[in-house]
Order: C-alpha cells, then sequence, then structure tokens
C-alpha cells in the first residue's frame, strides 16, 4: 500500500514538473514570437510611415498643384495608409497584449476634442468617397480624462472605420458627451440587426478567427475585441448595443479626471 502510494506520489509531482516546465518553454516560446514579430512591424512601420508623409505633402500643395482628376486618387491612398498605419499600430498592440504581455501605456490627462479631432482628421473625404455622411457632434467644455492619446484616438477611429464598413443606410454620427461622471466617444449608425448573444461574441478577442458556417465577413481590421482589450488597458470601457431595427451605437468611456 506505501509502495503504490509513493508510486502515486511521485507520479504526480513528476507529472506537475513536466507541466511546468511545458509551461516555461511555451512562455519562453510565445515571448520570442512577440520579439521577432514585433521587429518586424517597426520594419514595416517605416515605409508606411514614409509613404503617407509622401501623399500629405502632394495634398499640402508641396510638390506643386496636383491635377483636379487625380486629387480623389490621392485622397484615398490617404484614407487607406492611415487605416494601414492604425492596422500597424492595433497589430504592435495585440503582440504586446498576447505574446510578450507587456504593453505599456502611457498616460497624460487629454481634451477629449483632441481625442475626436485626432479620430476624424483623416478620415472625411473617406467617407464620402464610400457614399456615407460623416457627421461630427463635439460637446464643448468636457473634462480632461487621463488615458493614453494615441491609443484613444486609434481605438476611436477603428470604430468609425468598422461603421463606415457596416452601416446599411443614413449617416455615422461621432460624438463626444458628458455621461455622469464619465466622458463618452459614441459611434451610431444603422448596421444589420443582431442578436444579443451576437453582439457579445463580436466583442471576443478572436471572434474574427472563430469558424463559421457562412463566407460573410464579420469584422473588419482586427475586430471589436482587440480594440476593448486596448481600451481596458488605457482606463476605458467599450460598450455595443444594436436594437432590433439594427440602430447601433459603439461606445468607449473614460472617467473624467477629478480635479485637484
Amino acid at each position: 500500500m506505501a509502495t503504490a502510494t509513493t508510486f502515486i506520489l511521485g507520479a504526480v509531482l513528476g507529472g506537475g514538473a513536466a507541466a511546468a516546465l511545458a509551461a516555461a518553454v511555451l512562455r519562453a516560446r510565445a515571448a520570442l514570437y512577440g520579439r521577432l514579430f514585433s521587429f518586424a512591424l517597426h520594419e514595416i512601420s517605416t515605409p508606411v510611415t514614409a509613404v503617407n508623409m509622401t501623399v500629405l505633402n502632394f495634398l499640402s500643395g508641396v510638390f506643386g498643384p496636383v491635377p483636379d482628376d487625380q486629387v480623389k486618387w490621392v485622397e484615398m491612398n490617404r484614407d487607406q495608409m492611415a487605416r494601414l498605419s492604425a492596422l500597424v499600430g492595433e497589430l504592435r498592440d495585440l503582440i504586446h497584449l498576447e505574446f510578450k504581455r507587456d504593453l505599456k501605456p502611457t498616460f497624460l490627462p487629454v481634451d477629449p476634442e483632441e481625442v475626436l479631432n485626432n479620430a476624424v482628421s483623416n478620415l472625411s473625404r473617406g467617407f464620402e468617397q464610400a457614399g456615407a455622411e460623416l457627421i461630427i457632434l463635439p460637446e464643448k467644455g468636457l473634462p480632461l480624462v487621463v488615458t493614453d492619446a494615441e491609443r484613444a484616438s486609434r481605438s476611436l477611429a477603428s470604430l468609425l472605420f468598422h461603421a463606415r464598413k457596416f452601416r446599411t443606410a443614413g449617416p455615422v454620427r461621432v460624438r463626444s458627451l458628458r455621461v455622469g461622471t464619465d466622458v463618452a466617444f459614441e459611434v451610431a449608425y444603422t448596421g444589420p440587426p443582431l442578436s444579443p448573444a451576437e453582439v457579445a461574441r463580436s466583442l471576443d478577442l478572436f471572434y474574427p478567427a472563430r469558424p463559421r458556417s457562412d463566407e460573410l465577413i464579420c469584422a473588419i481590421g482586427l475586430g471589436l475585441g482587440l480594440v476593448r482589450a486596448v481600451v481596458e488597458n488605457i482606463q476605458g470601457r467599450l460598450k455595443f448595443s444594436v436594437d432590433k431595427s439594427g440602430e447601433s451605437c459603439l461606445s468607449i468611456i473614460f472617467p473624467a479626471r477629478r480635479s485637484s
């Protein structure tokens, strides 16, 4: 009896040690992949930035006037380069969240108007070309929020791209507003009706990778789940609601900074 107990105890301890070793190996491997992917994205961001600056210089007249029949194509490039730059940033955040586990936001007091302006600065012309009206409704005099300004604006821009992609009719409205002790950024649009269960699933980080029975595009970019994960790491919350008629609202909410 004692021999059997000793054998079982040894097997359990040995199995535990093997599992711990395997977990450590997997963590080290994930960190290695994370560093490699992070390096690769840094390399990708360099030409993306260069092309983006070139497009902006064309539009601002640095290289001379752009012929009228070519302006819309340069503006389309600007819209798509802005999206590509944002996707690179989202991919880097995904790597830091899931592989390296070391996302380090920069927290500073930020004016909500700055967050909103930076989110929409490159999007208006793209909405026009897509045949979608973008209505911007900033509320004046909002209190500051403490967050990572770059990630907050990028996340809000991702919600606008989502709305532009999935809107079925009418304009897309983005506004900043006071909600109790919080400051919210809301993106409202008419889209396809979704069940509460599907709305909840769409906020899962791996939603775009889940198997589906249809061939419909279920997300844009890296999906709302990544936006949610990033927002939660910069002291915010992401909410998504859809009613039976398809009226949809995506909200990023930050607590207002308390006055000292």
